[in-house]
């Protein structure tokens, strides 16, 4: 399994993040709807594992993944491409996971520079979300330093954990879509 180099900075201004981007010379992806399927295992000494199918409509993996604790290389993960959401969902759908699986959809925008993976991650009832993704911690705190973000809290948090510190059980949603909000 490969690490997952990854930060999440929450209560960012999206309009000024996305100016820096852009004045830097990010390469912008426009926004996309990602639609996901998590199937949860049962944690083992505190290790959290779970199975996530999702798709942008352009391109669709299945990803295990093991969260340790929520540093931005806490996050082991095994990716693949699949050809078909509906497919895989239907395939995984007929394994025993525990204790849920849970439909969620988010707004993504990406910038890419100097390899690293910017994204202004938008999800239901809570503000956006700034994650920064590289194939190495350096280059994730070299990330945080262009935009001037280096004193500020980040970690690889994860969804349950953000939700959880606006006062939201995110698994009470079994589907969390915009159109609930």
């Amino acid at each position: 399994m490969e690490n997952e180099f990854e930060a999440q900075v929450l209560d960012v201004d999206v309009e000024d993040i996305t100016k820096k981007l852009l004045t830097l010379g990010a390469v912008e992806t426009p926004e996309c709807l990602q639609r996901r399927w998590v199937f949860d295992f049962d944690s083992d000494n505190g290790v959290r594992k779970w199975i996530r199918l999702r798709t942008n409509g352009t391109k669709t993996t299945i990803c295990y993944k093991e969260r340790v604790d929520n540093s931005v290389n806490g996050t082991t993960e095994i990716e693949i491409v699949v050809d078909d959401f509906e497919k895989a969902y239907e395939l995984l759908s007929k394994m025993n996971f525990y204790p849920e699986k849970y439909y969620q959809e988010d707004k993504a925008t990406f910038f890419h520079l100097n390899d690293i993976e910017f994204k202004i991650d938008c999800w239901p009832m809570i503000p956006p979300v700034l994650e920064i993704e590289a194939k190495s911690e350096e280059k994730v705190n070299e990330g945080l330093k262009l935009l001037g973000l280096e004193g500020k809290e980040y970690g690889h948090h994860g969804y349950v954990t953000i939700y959880k510190k606006y006062g939201i059980d995110l698994h009470s949603y079994r589907e969390l879509r915009f159109e609930n909000e």
